[in-house]
């Protein structure tokens, strides 16, 4: 360890425990409206106690400018699960919360996009 390493290293962020993050994009081409910055700052009072920094069941939110989509927005995703949503309106976000976040069950006639967890798949297309 060089000087001035171990100092770095002991003084990182801590980082309380959760279970999601979700992440809306509020790109200019998927979303032209605005409505995921708008969608944003809902869910931070529809999570509830979801939203607690000390609830080991959190739900972290974030908003982004581009999830590579471009189209169909407000587009929205949960990890860990890899579920992906467009066209994310008030309805169907209440929904996500109530049903995929707090009961675990993806909407399924909204999800689009399922993140294909099998490494393997991917492994060919890796040089």
């Amino acid at each position: 360890m060089q000087e001035g390493e171990e100092s770095r290293v002991l003084d990182v962020p801590e980082m309380a425990p959760y279970a999601r993050h979700v992440f809306i994009c509020s790109g200019p081409f998927c979303d032209p409206e605005g409505e995921g910055r708008r969608l944003y700052a809902l869910l931070a009072g529809k999570l509830g106690e979801l939203g607690l920094y000390d609830n080991p069941l959190r739900v972290k939110r974030g908003i982004t400018p581009c999830l590579g989509v471009c189209h169909s927005g407000p587009i929205l995703v949960v990890y860990p699960d890899g579920v992906w949503y467009c066209k994310v309106d008030d309805a169907l976000l209440n929904r996500i919360v109530e049903e995929h976040l707090r009961g675990g069950r993806p909407v399924e006639e909204a999800v689009y996009h399922r993140l294909n967890v099998d490494a393997t798949a991917y492994s060919n297309d890796v040089k």
